[in-house]
């Protein structure tokens, strides 16, 4: 009787291993095919007729039209704008055009604006910066107490936060530059004013996305805070028609795995949305499909508002701005530009719808 409940014993506890090793192996199997990886298609989309005008290794932010382009750099106040040059190869060169300066008084002073996104809506060209504080990074040639005296250093800079409005001509030409500040609806915001003095990198405020909508409503999308649930913020501002002001302000939520929002195109329909790290955790890059619409967890939530697609390869940069292309029935095709490598290193990818 003993003896068979000892084999008895012996042949469930295999029976539960079994089964466990076969749970953890369809798990393993099912986590390495839950992420795609976008293909390249041309790692090299655009070249230029000659050299940028502002600094070519920081490009943060793009927008690419059939007649004109703009790029934005997250170092110095400038946009360059370009305009696209027919080649009888059939190769696409873009020839550097106006290089506007976002801000005169900050020009003189040499400083940063920290642009993060661009959006384009004929005949307005927006940018916007970060709203960002930031902390000294310790250095490794100083003493533990210069070092700590930089960690005790937090930084706000008005310049930073900043919504600019462009008024570009029908030659792509800036006629008229305004700008306003979210300051104040962000310290004002049930949420996001807890973070505001936080700096960016370590969960604070801090903006990267930019895009706008059919009905002109601009979506600010945040790289942080990531709140509680995993949960990333955008804004969806609506503006008067008759000046650059902010007239109403709603807040949408996207549960992104932890992620951020680096950056937002306009698609038809729906938002592309890159996706990355707050600060400097081990997150891949990603590539989301989103409708639009709220979709913060709930018994009423919607089940598509958002869809994974891909994510983006490893490579030395860091991706920053997106920029919609194509879709067809089975693939969408969107530009990447990196932060670190020069001229952002344009590059088409695709996945799989």
């Amino acid at each position: 009787m003993h003896l068979i409940s000892h084999l008895t014993k012996r042949i469930c506890i295999k029976t539960l291993f079994g089964y466990g090793l076969l749970l953890a192996l369809t798990f393993a199997v099912n986590t390495a095919n839950a992420n795609t990886l976008a293909t390249p298609e041309n790692d090299q989309a655009w070249s230029f007729s000659t050299d940028l005008g502002m600094d070519s290794l920081n490009i943060s932010g793009l927008i690419v039209s059939s007649d004109f382009m703009a790029l934005a750099t997250d170092e110095g106040h400038q946009i360059q704008l370009f305009t696209r040059l027919k080649t009888n190869s059939g190769q696409l060169i873009w020839q550097p055009g106006q290089l506007i300066s976002l801000d005169s008084s900050m020009a003189a002073l040499n400083t940063e604006l920290d642009i993060e996104g661009l959006a384009w809506q004929a005949p307005y060209l927006y940018a916007i910066g970060s709203h960002s504080v930031k902390r000294a990074k310790l250095k490794k040639n100083k003493s533990a107490k210069q070092n700590l005296k930089r960690l005790q250093t937090v930084s706000r800079e008005p310049a930073r936060q900043q919504l600019f409005r462009i008024e570009l001509d029908r030659h792509y030409k800036a006629v008229k530059v305004e700008s306003l500040s979210l300051a104040e609806e962000l310290q004002n915001h049930a949420t996001l004013g807890l973070f505001v003095g936080i700096p960016s990198k370590e969960n604070g405020v801090d903006i990267e996305g930019l895009a706008i909508d059919v009905k002109g409503r601009l979506l600010v999308g945040f790289r942080g805070p990531v709140l509680r649930g995993n949960i990333a913020t955008v804004l969806r501002l609506k503006l008067h028609k008759k000046k650059f002001k902010i007239k109403s302000v709603k807040t949408l939520y996207l549960p992104l795995a932890g992620r951020g929002i680096r950056g937002i195109s306009e698609m038809e329909p729906g938002f592309l949305v890159l996706t990355g790290a707050v600060g400097d955790q081990d997150l891949s890059y990603q590539v989301i499909l989103w409708n639009g619409e709220d979709a913060l967890p709930s018994e009423s939530a919607s089940k598509t508002a958002l869809r994974y697609l891909c994510d983006l390869p490893s490579s030395m940069g860091k991706p920053e701005g997106i920029q919609f292309l194509q879709k067809t029935a089975t693939r969408i095709e969107f530009i990447i530009v990196q932060d670190g490598l020069k001229n952002g290193q344009p590059t088409v990818f695709s996945c799989a719808l």
